[in-house]
């Protein structure tokens, strides 16, 4: 079972009131003056859910990995020595970054965790008990932790594979190699035309 809570975001008459709670009780929602709550199976879940995008409302699911903490990005820098020398490199970009340029990012949103059954069982699988957890908490720059935002998908896959310093260290080499082959045969082409 799981505890859920569904509100409405806008205003509606006493009758629509009325003919939402009639609709929300054969869920086993109970009413309290400002949102329903209630716990659930998996089936009605899904069912629920689709319930509530067709008529715009917000389902919660209870999070049981917690909520966020106000002093998780204190904890990410006891947690995280810097990758080189007193930077930090963005998992998203490979950008180095100052430490008090860090955007201290959940790698899977709060928000998503919150909201979805898969995500709070993919956290489990991977060992993750607690949305603050310094497995989901990575360095990011403010560019890309905008873009990403509560997004999920692609953004998770950069993230962990840019944990690993490794992959950075490979890619500023790559790009210097092209860069030096690049103006070396800049050079060979200038010395053949000016021959």
């Amino acid at each position: 079972m799981y505890p859920v809570t569904v509100f409405n975001p806008r205003k509606i008459t006493k009758k629509e009131q009325k003919k939402l709670i009639r609709e929300l009780k054969r869920y086993d929602l109970e009413w309290d003056n400002i949102e329903f709550s209630g716990s659930v199976s998996e089936k009605k879940l899904r069912k629920l859910s689709a319930y509530c995008d067709e008529k715009g409302l917000r389902l919660k699911i209870g999070n049981a990995l917690g909520r966020r903490r106000t002093d998780y990005r204190r904890k990410f820098f006891s947690w995280n020595s810097p990758d080189i020398g007193s930077r930090y490199i963005c998992v998203y970009c490979g950008r180095l970054l100052k430490k008090d340029k860090v955007v201290v990012d959940h790698l899977y949103p709060v928000g998503t965790a919150s909201k979805s059954i898969e995500y709070q069982k993919k956290l489990k699988r991977h060992g993750i008990k607690n949305i603050n957890d310094s497995r989901n908490l990575v360095a990011s720059c403010n560019s890309c932790n905008r873009r990403k935002g509560t997004k999920s998908g692609i953004w998770i896959f950069l993230g962990r594979i840019g944990r690993h310093r490794g992959i950075w260290f490979l890619r500023y080499l790559l790009r210097a190699v092209i860069i030096a082959f690049g103006a070396y045969s800049f050079w060979q082409l200038a010395e053949v035309i000016l021959i």
